[in-house]
This record gives C-alpha cells, structure tokens and sequence, in this order.
C-alpha cells in the first residue's frame, strides 16, 4: 500500500525508470534492518532508511569540515550510513523489531524485576 502511495502521490505515473537500483537496494534494508516477518519492524526498517540520512546530513551540517564544498559532507554521511547498517546487522540480525519488543518486555517488569 505504501508502495502504491509512493508511486501516485510522489512521482504522478508508474514508469519502470522509478525504481533503479539504489530504490531496490532502499528497499531490501528496510526490510533488513526492520526485521523480517514483523509488520512494526517494516515501520523501523522505513523510518530507519528515511530518517537516518537527514539526521546525519543534519549534523555534518554542524561539524565544520576544511573544505567548505558539500561534497565531503556527503560522502561523509554515506560512509556513516554504511557503517551504521553492517554494525547494526552484526549486533542485532533479528533488526529493529526485536530490539523493539525487548524493550516493551523489559518496561513492562521494570518496577518489579523479579
């Protein structure tokens, strides 16, 4: 359904020239790093992707780098994002759903954990 939205609302048509490769690649993190087989966890995994570039393009707008051209910033953000991704899936491969309904449980028993 999001997909279908995307398609209408963003870009007005359906073409086969909308998903290239880099929408393709977007697409399956999402479902990576979400979690597969969770419905919450394709919320994360979406959010994840869409969020996570803004909020470090966002902060290498704060750091000051040498060179005052916004290419470094960029490369910069994507080598981060990367790295984020492969340690993400390193540590947590059931993705952000898991992490998710560990933290529900753990605040569910917390003023009583026994």
């Amino acid at each position: 359904m999001a997909g279908a939205l995307w398609g209408f609302v963003h870009l007005g048509s359906w073409e086969p020239a909308a998903f290239n490769i880099d929408r393709s690649f977007q697409l399956l993190f999402m479902v990576i790093i979400g979690g597969l087989g969770s419905i919450m966890g394709s919320f994360f995994g979406a959010a994840f992707i869409v969020m996570l570039p803004i909020v470090l393009d966002q902060a290498a707008g704060l750091v000051r780098h040498p060179a005052s051209t916004p290419r470094p910033r960029r490369t910069s953000s994507f080598m981060i994002f990367g790295a984020l991704i492969v340690f993400f899936l390193i540590v947590e491969p059931h993705g952000l759903a898991r992490l998710w309904s560990t933290a529900k449980e753990k605040l569910r028993l917390w003023p009583f954990p026994h």
